[in-house]
């Protein structure tokens, strides 16, 4: 099964040198959405079965080939994963594309005829605005 979920970002900082970047994000995922009511209410469920609210996210990496390679840990609530994103510099505009992937292993989720998942993936495919500070 596959879900396309959408959650805003509460705050973040991009630090970007010649050799490394360095990434910090907050997700709102108490408000995310799912454009289905049913998936909604089983993802917002399960989120508040593992008391969570925020994913917090920091990573840091090298530059390699065309994008930063980003290595770091995402935390929410009692989850804690290992997440490898990619970063993709803004060329013309001030926009950075974020694309990665990670496991979290079994899940529960509260939805009539799934109840749990062995094999948890969420992968990352985003595009976010960034403000030079």
């Amino acid at each position: 099964m596959n879900l396309d979920v959408r959650a805003p970002v509460r705050s973040g900082r991009l630090i970007i040198d010649a050799q490394t970047a360095t990434l910090d994000l907050v997700i709102a995922l108490d408000r995310i959405s799912t454009g289905s009511f049913f998936t909604e209410q089983a993802a917002r469920a399960m989120l508040a079965g593992y008391r969570v609210h925020d994913l917090v996210y920091s990573g840091t990496g090298p530059w390699q080939g065309s994008a930063f390679a980003i290595s770091g840990q995402a935390q929410a609530g009692t989850m804690d994963v290992t997440m490898a994103l990619a970063i993709t510099p803004p060329v013309t505009a001030m926009t950075i594309e974020l694309t990665g992937s990670a496991s979290f292993g079994s899940v529960h989720i509260p939805f009539p005829g799934i109840g749990a998942v062995d094999d948890f993936m969420v992968d990352v495919d985003a595009r976010l605005e960034v403000t030079a500070v």
